[in-house]
């Protein structure tokens, strides 16, 4: 139903590191020559037990596994997601899109996750996100709209994202440390951002809605008001077709004010009044 194309540079990125990988699996299988049955077991059974633990932590804030589950939709971006979140090494998510495309809802529900930290791109700062990672050390960076993030200050996560290190030099004093990250960003374009910052993410590209992705996802977020399905329908029908917008953002604050089918039609003929 939901459309999704995921851009060239997941492909450009999959053949940049798939050699390596291939390189550290050779090096893993030199490595268990010689090694005692004992100590593979046991290597065996620390990834087993990390790969649970994360997946643990995931469950702790999505109950029965429904972290997501308020959006519509999009079930192939919601198992990636999981893979990322209960993966042993960080795996970076970037969702590209126009506006009121489901992309802060999911940074939303990513909100939920122990040990978020929620910023937005345009009010990040070097020194102020680096404080924030030495501070606090979070395992989820969560980032709205990173293509506003200066690019002085898109540089601070290259390190965070490659190698999960992070050194400061200040006052001829240098601290560094080491964390294990992920981070989730959303952006409405690319053009803006840092070539090596976006080849550290998989990019996800998201589409305009459709009308039956718009009339679906109106009804579905009608639980955030006392209406009726039919009320929310027909709030979808005439954003869609009488404002001619696709922005689900006009659906919800129609939402908020009208509570049956004349107060919506009422509502829309005001609002077409007073626009340009």
């Amino acid at each position: 139903m939901f459309s999704l194309c995921v851009t060239s540079i997941i492909v450009h990125q999959l053949n940049v590191t798939m050699p390596s990988e291939q390189e550290d699996d050779l090096t893993a299988n030199v490595d268990e020559i010689g090694r005692p049955s004992d100590e593979k077991d046991f290597e065996r059974k620390r990834l087993v037990d990390t790969k649970r633990k994360n997946t643990d932590s995931l469950l702790k804030f999505s109950p029965s596994s429904q972290l997501f589950n308020s959006i519509v939709g999009y079930h192939d971006v919601k198992r990636l997601f999981h893979l990322s979140l209960t993966s042993e090494k960080p795996v970076h998510v970037l969702l590209v899109g126009p506006p009121a495309s489901a992309k802060t809802l999911f940074m939303q529900e990513c909100m939920k996750l122990q040990r978020s930290y929620f910023t937005l791109g345009s009010h990040s700062t070097k020194s102020g996100m680096i404080d924030y990672l030495f501070n606090n050390r979070p395992r989820y960076l969560i980032v709205d709209e990173i293509e506003h993030m200066p690019i002085k200050d898109q540089t601070s996560l290259l390190s965070l994202m490659e190698s999960g290190m992070i050194t400061e030099t200040k006052f001829q004093k240098t601290r560094k440390t080491q964390l294990r990250t992920w981070v989730f960003a959303t952006s409405n374009g690319t053009n803006q951002m840092l070539t090596p910052l976006l080849s550290r993410f998989v990019v996800l590209h998201f589409k305009q809605y459709k009308y039956v992705d718009f009339r679906e996802v109106t009804v579905h977020m009608r639980y955030l008001e006392v209406i009726t399905e039919e009320t929310a329908a027909s709030i979808a029908d005439a954003v869609w077709n009488k404002m001619k917008s696709k922005d689900i953002r006009d659906c919800i604050k129609i939402g908020h004010l009208a509570k049956n089918k004349e107060e919506v039609q009422w509502l829309i003929e005001t609002l077409r009044n007073y626009r340009k």
